[in-house]
C-alpha cells in the first residue's frame, strides 16, 4: 500500500460514515451520517479534496455522485498504527501499551485480553 498521509479529524469522520455504509453512499446520506453538522459545500470540498488525496472516488449515477473508499478501513489502521508508534513511541510497542495503561484507557481486562491474542500469535 502506498503510504498515505493521516487524514484530519473532519475528513476521518467523513471516512467513517463511507466505511460503515459498506458500499457507494451519497452525499446526503454522508451528512446525515455526521454528528458534527456542515454544510452541503463544506462536504462537497471536503469529498472533494479527498478525491484529489486518492482515499475517495465519485461515480456519478444520474444526476447523484455516490463515494466509495479507496482505502479500506483495515488499511488505514495499519498506516495509522505503525505512524503513532513510529513517531511517539519509537517504534516500542511496549512504551505504547505502557502509556495506554498509565493513561487509564486499558483495563485488566483489556491487559489479559491483549495477552490472549499475543499468545495466540505466538502459537502461529
Amino acid at each position: 500500500m502506498k503510504e498515505r498521509k493521516s487524514l484530519p479529524e473532519s475528513e476521518l469522520d467523513i471516512m467513517l460514515v463511507v466505511w460503515n455504509a459498506q458500499g457507494p453512499v451519497s452525499a446526503p446520506r454522508i451528512m446525515e451520517g455526521l454528528e458534527r453538522r456542515l454544510t452541503a459545500s463544506a462536504l462537497h470540498s471536503y469529498l472533494k479534496r479527498m478525491e484529489e488525496k486518492g482515499v475517495l472516488v465519485c461515480e456519478k449515477a444520474g444526476k447523484v455522485n455516490y463515494y466509495r473508499p479507496l482505502i479500506s478501513r483495515e488499511e488505514y489502521q495499519r498506516q495509522e498504527s505503525r505512524s503513532i508508534l513510529s513517531k511517539l513511541y519509537a517504534g516500542s510497542l511496549k512504551h505504547f501499551a505502557a502509556a495506554l495503561y498509565d493513561g487509564g484507557a486499558l483495563t485488566g481486562a483489556d491487559v489479559e485480553e491483549l495477552r490472549a491474542y499475543l499468545n495466540t500469535l505466538k502459537e502461529e
